[in-house]
């Protein structure tokens, strides 16, 4: 992997892999902790509708956030990454991250509720 990321060319928005080579969904945000004089340290993908929807700005993200009942971020931690660029692979597969929770969500709460539908 590469030592030097820029995260919104290298992570945001990418193709998360994992380690199956399962498509599972994209990373809508990373998580960093700012080190006093030195760069910025990723700590965590976030995928899920919360952190995709505070990208489009503040109230979106409240909204958002109201609707799911905030509990649909996940944070996918950084050491399960193997590789970023143009997709990023994880070393795990992705039942162990609980990245497929939101889509889980959908299918239950509104795909399973349309007529027809099972």
């Amino acid at each position: 992997m590469k030592d030097e990321l820029l995260l919104m060319r290298d992570i945001v928005d990418c193709q998360l892999i994992d380690s199956d080579g399962e498509r599972v969904t994209k990373v809508a945000g990373v998580e960093a902790d700012l080190r006093e004089g030195g760069r910025p340290v990723v700590r965590a993908l976030l995928v899920g509708p919360e952190p995709l929807a505070r990208r489009t700005g503040p109230r979106i993200g409240r909204l958002v956030e109201h609707i799911t009942g905030g509990n649909r971020e996940v944070r996918i931690p950084w050491e399960q990454v193997l590789n970023a660029g143009p997709d990023v692979d994880l070393d795990v597969p992705a039942s162990a991250t609980g990245a497929t929770r939101v889509e889980d969500w959908v299918r239950e709460k509104i795909i399973g509720k349309i007529p027809g539908s099972r």
